[in-house]
């Protein structure tokens, strides 16, 4: 990592730590049976992504759960599959240099008190730390990385990295775990 990109990290963590003093969450443990809202956030940086959290919202959906989906491009303009769909992508210009949103429907997103937030990613670009860290959902699930202390539950998906295992373990076990 660069100097000035170690630089701008810092100063992106102590715009987290502002917010965060300002907006506190409440947190809940959540599991399938007690979940009525759900936020789903991914990235596109691999193609199979963006189909796969699709099927994934579709099913939650049909389930009768309340889902937004949002996903990050790492682009400055919006590929043609980010246009008139159920999902709100963002691209890097629809961030601040901090990873703070700039578009009304990122700022809804990020201020949603989802019952569940699905964390598909182990990306560390600024925009889906300051989402997942300043999110107001209840319950955030995701992949265990280095700096996942913002999450509340950890998977653990040993070799097996893809999107597809992440989301197969964390509805394993949030419908394992009683509330």
């Amino acid at each position: 990592m660069s100097f000035f990109q170690n630089i701008k990290n810092q100063l992106a963590g102590l715009k987290i730590k502002s917010k965060l003093k300002k907006n506190t969450r409440k947190k809940e443990f959540h599991n399938l049976e007690s979940a009525k809202s759900i936020g789903i956030l991914f990235d596109t940086l691999q193609e199979k992504n963006h189909s796969v959290v699709k099927k994934f919202a579709e099913d939650l959906s049909q389930k009768g759960y309340k889902v937004q989906t949002v996903g990050w491009i790492d682009a400055d303009i919006l590929p043609d599959f980010g246009v008139a769909q159920k999902i709100v992508f963002y691209t890097n210009k629809d961030v601040k240099w901090s990873g703070e949103p700039i578009i009304p429907e990122l700022i809804e997103f990020t201020n949603s008190k989802f019952d569940l937030l699905f964390v598909l990613t182990k990306s560390e670009h600024l925009s889906i730390k300051y989402i997942t860290q300043v999110s107001l959902a209840s319950c955030k699930v995701g992949s265990l990385v280095d700096n996942c202390g913002h999450l509340d539950l950890m998977i653990d998906q040993g070799k097996n990295n893809s999107i597809e295992n992440l989301i197969s373990e964390s509805l394993k076990y949030l419908s394992q775990i009683k509330k």
